[in-house]
């Protein structure tokens, strides 16, 4: 009877220590700032396929669709500053970031639609009542269900819309200062995934409607001519910087590494227009 109870209590302190090792995490901490805002941090004792550290990130209160996800982040420590970088709509996403200044850290939790990062410190009540096992069931779940990978995945349709409407006020911009009607044009088929990804698409296209804003806010004569003169502006990305205009239509070939596109812009209108 002894007997049988031992073996009874060793398989159930076995048990519950293989429950525990099941979930790979240490504890974690909180990190607080206004508002309500809060964020989990929870290293994981595993490592990335290129042996990176991992770290279980939990934002709350932010009013983004972040709120809620136990998103997995690589944990970049260089000791004075770190980052934790996920993966967001196909590229790295710096979601916090520390910095130590005069041997104090400040923590920033960065995310979407906000332009500035939210300070937060670390909030000891908020971590005593923090349950590492219970995020990384979040993780596994979430991973499960889809929701993580949605989240992480490139959408070039969704990054094409919100470059159209950024390059669709500069053109109004353009318009409203020359008094004219552009109509403004990209052809995505001349951008790689790989371009989009890394650079602003509306910025590099909208350098010519830039160079003839200010030229038309420069002087009357010039709001004339180019209001005149200029009808349509379409932009692609091609291998060299290069611009011309034909009966009123402003061809654009933008290139991601040329500098000074709109001081080149401004040259071209000023000597062809």
């Amino acid at each position: 009877m002894r007997n049988t109870l031992a073996t009874v209590i060793a398989v159930g302190v076995l048990s519950g220590t293989l429950a525990v090792a099941a979930a790979p995490v240490t504890s974690g901490k909180v990190y607080s700032g206004g508002e309500g805002v809060s964020v989990a941090l929870v290293p994981l004792t595993t490592k990335g396929p290129k042996g990176e550290k991992q770290v279980l990130v939990h934002p709350q209160g932010t009013e983004t669709e972040f709120d809620g996800k136990a998103m997995l982040a690589v944990h970049n420590d260089k000791g004075r500053s770190a980052d934790y970088i996920i993966q967001y709509k196909g590229e790295d996403y710096y979601v916090v970031i520390m910095r130590e200044a005069y041997g104090s850290k400040n923590y920033e939790l960065w995310v979407p639609g906000r332009r500035d990062a939210i300070r937060v410190s670390f909030d000891e009540k908020r971590t005593e009542k923090l349950k590492a096992e219970d995020l990384y069931e979040k993780y596994q779940k979430q991973n499960k269900d889809g929701t993580l990978s949605k989240m992480a995945a490139f959408n070039r349709q969704e990054r094409e819309s919100e470059q159209n409407q950024s390059f669709a006020e500069l053109v109004k911009s353009m318009n409203d200062t020359c008094g004219s009607k552009v109509m403004g044009i990209i052809d995505w088929k001349s951008v790689s995934d790989d371009v989009i990804k890394k650079y602003s698409i509306s910025s590099y296209c909208g350098n010519p409607l830039e160079a003839l804003r200010r030229l038309c806010s420069d002087s009357a004569v010039s709001r004339k001519v180019i209001s005149a003169k200029v009808k349509s502006v379409a932009c692609q990305f091609g291998p060299e910087m290069q611009l011309d205009i034909k009966a009123g239509a402003v061809s654009f070939t933008t290139q991601q590494d040329a500098a000074n596109q709109e001081e080149y812009a401004t040259r071209f209108f000023e000597k062809n227009l």
